[in-house]
């Protein structure tokens, strides 16, 4: 059935189109690669701190008190209260309009005068025993006339307007109050509270109490709005929707092992070996099995163009060895060349994700394969091998001479490249082409293996040359 749907979505087009496979990856590990060099980011510890700060019982505390003071309940309004209360107090009124007024200054002038200064003086001898004694003396006339004199001067002092003034002013009642209110402290209190009142360090805070804005005139609130600002950038939202999705579920399961996209324009030797890996431990050289038409070449198969790497198999001459389990090595002749990568001496793995984006060629009777084998003839897991029987696509895993697997007609694979993968655990091994699972068998297979790749006939063919293409090899270990 899997084969059945697969064909279908193959033939119908519905299978996922390799460049938009591509395409999404590069983009996701692209976006993947941004966001871990984002948690680095300056721009982000800044915003780290700046939550922090207005999450902080601190700046919640401070935001509470700045935006619930109040004016009317401030020492602001208190003192400017008392200072209108002074104001309107009738002794501080009575103070400063006699302070201010004519007639206070002609009653100071009055008291200071040489007229009042003798009255006073007169009205000491006059009320005085020995001068009403000596105005009473006839026996003294000449004291009697001073007397006179003086009482005469005394009579006439009185009737001045200026100490008629005097007299009288000091005595009414407003004047009173003010000498009263000039003798208390109530006049400093109301000078210093109006001076305070009209200071700038008042006016300051009272336009500070009175401003319903005020908190966002605060340095608490810029760091609040700068948090907001950023918060609201698309660079945070982008980072927040995403640092905690489960897109990346899928790359942070997997540790890339082993990888070439061959950029470098020729085969990287220290990772692919041309040769099958018992030839060059037994023989230090290059062979095949009896039954292949081919000999693998020294990588003169196997070109790079524009970071594509093809195995093309050839019709020419070329005389090398083969293996016989019966005879053993031997030297033949062959009318064929292909060629074949190993990384035997270089990468091996036990389970995980193997996968290669390749094209292969329809061209009938060239097989091709993207295999992983052992030391041994078994275990061996074949990603694909291809053309094994016309237009088959084989999918197998073999081990202690048991098989698994699947087999379906695979030439539409021909028409473009295509992801070839297995995944394989200690339970299962599953073949998936552009994701879409094809196969699937258990497991039974507990030992290292190595990626080859290769190309070559099992019988005649005059359709030649023919390449295998592959853009790029990757295998991963899961995390």
């Amino acid at each position: 059935m899997a084969n059945f749907s697969f064909a279908l979505r193959l033939a119908f087009g519905l299978l996922p189109k390799t460049e938009k496979i591509e395409s999404d990856r590069n983009q996701l590990i692209a976006e993947y690669n941004k966001l871990n060099e984002f948690k680095d980011s300056e721009t982000l510890k800044k915003f780290n701190k700046l939550q922090e700060y207005v999450d902080s019982a601190e700046f919640k505390s401070t935001k509470s008190k700045i935006t619930s003071l109040n004016y009317a309940d401030s020492e602001y309004c208190s003192k400017e209260k008392q200072f209108q209360a002074l104001e309107k107090d009738k002794r501080v009124k009575n103070y400063f309009s006699v302070s201010q007024s004519a007639d206070l200054k002609r009653f100071e002038a009055a008291a200071n005068s040489d007229a009042l200064k003798r009255l006073k003086e007169l009205a000491e001898t006059v009320n005085s025993a020995d001068f009403q004694q000596a105005k009473s003396d006839k026996s003294n006339p000449e004291k009697m006339a001073e007397c006179k004199s003086l009482q005469q001067e005394y009579k006439s002092l009185t009737k001045n307007p200026e100490i008629k003034f005097w007299t009288k002013y000091q005595n009414k009642s407003a004047y009173k109050m003010y000498v009263e209110t000039s003798n208390s402290t109530l006049i400093a209190d109301y000078e210093e509270l109006k001076a305070y009142i009209n200071s700038d360090e008042f006016k300051t805070q009272k336009e500070y109490l009175l401003d319903k804005n005020r908190f966002s005139r605060s340095e608490e609130a810029k760091r609040e709005q700068e948090y907001i600002a950023m918060k609201n950038s698309e660079e945070i939202k982008w980072y927040e929707a995403t640092v905690n999705s489960n897109k990346f579920d899928e790359l942070k399961a997997w540790n890339l092992t082993f990888e070439d996209d061959f950029t470098d324009g020729k085969v990287d030797e220290s990772k692919w070996m041309n040769s099958f890996f018992m030839g060059k431990m037994v023989i230090n050289d290059r062979y095949v099995l009896a039954n292949e038409k081919q000999y693998f070449t020294d990588n003169k198969n196997v070109d790079i163009k524009n970071s594509i790497l093809s195995i093309v198999t050839k019709k020419e001459k070329a005389t090398g060895k083969v293996w016989d389990e019966k005879l053993g090595f031997m030297t033949k002749d062959f009318d064929y060349t292909s060629g074949m990568l190993s990384t035997a001496n270089s990468f091996r793995q036990q389970y995980g994700r193997f996968e290669a984006k390749i094209r292969i060629n329809s061209e009938a009777p060239v097989y091709q394969a993207f295999w992983l084998k052992g030391e041994h003839k078994e275990p061996e897991i074949d990603i694909f091998k291809y053309n094994i029987k016309k237009g088959q696509m084989q999918l197998s895993a073999y081990n202690k001479g048991a098989a698994a697997g699947n087999k379906f007609g695979g030439s539409g694979l021909a028409k473009d490249f295509f992801i070839y993968t297995v995944d394989w655990d200690a339970s299962k091994i599953s073949w998936k082409i552009n994701g879409y699972e094809v196969a699937s068998a258990s497991n039974n297979i507990n030992e290292p293996l190595f990626i080859m790749l290769s190309a070559g006939l099992n019988q005649a063919a005059d359709n030649l040359p023919a390449a295998m293409q592959i853009d790029w090899v990757r295998c991963y270990e899961k995390a």
